[in-house]
């Protein structure tokens, strides 16, 4: 059986999680809501005060059980920091929240090469200056964790990066050990479905999906409120997907669906029909203004959009689709015609599916791979590996 030790371990991430979810709380309200004595639970909170994870409310606190006054705890959002990064395909972009979850400062670095080495040494000498010009190197820092714009398998390597121009690049090896913090990497879209379910208000959500559109397409899925990555951490490739014998490549960089969705090609088919923007932003704003070749090319979207949440329903029938990454500005420009479109289809997997776009603009990957380490304070450990130690 474990020890008391781990069992303490156990009950402080129940506690911390608790009050994660709830906010405040008096300890009686804790013992109540874990099945816990109030001894226990006192211990337990006096030791995450001396750690300075909780705070005392510092007044009366009335109970929702009781009614009756006592004294008030919450998570202190000062006791513990997360950082968070996203290698894209153009940029680095860097986040530091606290322990509320919130971010307290942003960076983002336009990429001066594209080689895996030069990028992992921008992004430590990144982490370093956040950590020490804003925290100064306090060891309330908990760790980093870093998205990639690739398709990074279990042992943390990036087995291709089209976007960046990778091929088997060791990322684990190369840029995690570097570090002076405990760290982690995931994949951009796997992370920003872990930002959605840790700080995006989902707790009644336990299958949804995030479609994360930019250059390419990929889909962070998560089930039972875990993330799937498939059996060497590969799922989610959407973009990847083809539905036409004739247009199988055998080592393809820019997969087929994503080709239709991806920044590159809207923009182009917007030059054709006559646009005179040349990016992204320049676009977004003809659309909005309602320029005849922005809204042409945006139709043309919207069909290949709707075609892919249609397919996304079908393989995993998540309740909630959010749309992240910079395309995903266009979507409440062409929301009406993506709804027609799946209505007209009368298929069950679509019937209840909620659509909805981020709210953390393009901070979504970079805040998932913040949460990779802050969800890690919260989870209670599994103690079966341990049941073979009296």
């Amino acid at each position: 059986m474990p020890g008391s030790t781990f069992l303490r371990h156990i009950n402080q991430a129940r506690v911390l999680r608790l009050l994660k979810e709830q906010g405040t709380l008096s300890r009686a309200e804790v013992a109540r809501y874990l099945g816990l004595t109030r001894s226990t639970v006192t211990l337990i909170t006096a030791e995450l005060i001396k750690e300075k994870l909780v705070a005392p409310t510092g007044g009366a606190f009335v109970t929702q059980s009781t009614g009756r006054p006592g004294a008030g705890l919450r998570l202190n959002p000062e006791g513990a920091y997360f950082l968070g990064a996203e290698i894209a395909a153009d940029e680095i972009r860097l986040v530091l929240i606290n322990l509320a979850g919130s971010i307290i400062h942003r960076e983002t670095t336009l990429h001066r090469l594209k080689d895996p080495e030069t990028i992992c040494h921008d992004l430590v000498d990144l982490v370093d200056k956040a950590w020490s010009k804003q925290l100064k190197n306090s060891d309330r820092l908990r760790g980093v964790g870093v998205a990639v714009s690739a398709l990074l398998d279990t042992r943390g390597v990036v087995r291709k990066a089209p976007t960046l121009g990778w091929h088997d690049f060791d990322l684990k090896n190369e840029l995690l050990g570097k570090f002076s913090l405990p760290a982690f990497a995931e994949n951009d879209a796997n992370a920003a479905a872990l930002a959605e379910l840790s700080f995006g208000g989902r707790a009644g959500y336990s299958d949804l999906c995030v479609l994360l559109l930019n250059y390419g397409v990929g889909a962070g899925i998560i089930s039972a409120r875990k993330i799937f990555r498939g059996y060497s951490g590969l799922a989610g490739e959407i973009g990847h997907l083809c539905f036409d014998p004739a247009r199988r490549q055998r080592d393809e960089e820019l997969g087929v669906l994503e080709s239709r969705l991806g920044r590159d090609n809207l923009v182009a088919s917007y030059r054709v029909a006559g646009g005179k923007a040349e990016d992204l932003a320049g676009f977004l704003v003809d659309l909005t203004a309602g320029g005849t070749a922005a809204q042409t090319a945006a139709e043309v979207w919207a069909e290949w959009l709707a075609l892919v949440i249609s397919n996304l329903a079908d393989l995993i029938n998540p309740k909630l689709i959010v749309l992240a990454g910079p395309m995903a500005e266009i979507y409440p420009l062409v929301e009406q015609k993506v709804r027609r479109w799946l209505e007209a289809r009368k298929f069950p997997t679509v019937e209840d599916l909620e659509i909805q776009v981020t709210s953390f603009g393009r901070d979504s990957a970079a805040l998932g791979g913040a949460a990779l380490v802050f969800n890690a304070l919260f989870s209670v450990p599994d103690s079966s590996f341990l049941s073979d130690l009296a």
